[in-house]
């Protein structure tokens, strides 16, 4: 039994299990995610609901998601422009990171000043 925990619980850091999901989901699910979580942040950037900083990095993380997944591809095809595209994966994947920061901070922060409050 605690062989089946152990490999439930050991599949890698949380950027490897992302890499992978990216991998295995298909070209629309990934343009799915990407479009969603663009427009998903725009709307709630402008209509700014209550804790709309972290819902605002929770899809802008979605959207950097599924842009890497397509650049990842892109990237994996392509037979030119390999490294414009590795640099455009890697900027998304920064832009993810800093999204998935800012809504763990924020959303701290947004709940901790409502506790306190």
């Amino acid at each position: 039994m605690k062989e089946a925990n152990r490999d439930v619980l050991d599949r890698g850091s949380l950027p490897e299990i992302l890499v992978s999901r990216a991998r295995q989901s298909s070209d629309r699910r990934l343009a799915v995610d990407a479009a969603i979580g663009i427009v998903l942040a725009a709307v709630v950037a402008i209509l700014r609901p209550p804790l709309w900083i972290p819902l605002t990095a929770l899809a802008t993380c979605l959207g950097a998601y599924g842009a890497w997944g397509i650049l990842d591809r892109e990237l994996a095809d392509a037979a030119t422009a390999k490294r414009a595209l590795a640099v455009g994966r890697g900027l998304v994947a920064v832009m993810g990171a800093a999204a998935a920061l800012l809504f763990g901070v924020s959303l701290f922060f947004g709940l901790l000043g409502q506790w306190i409050s």
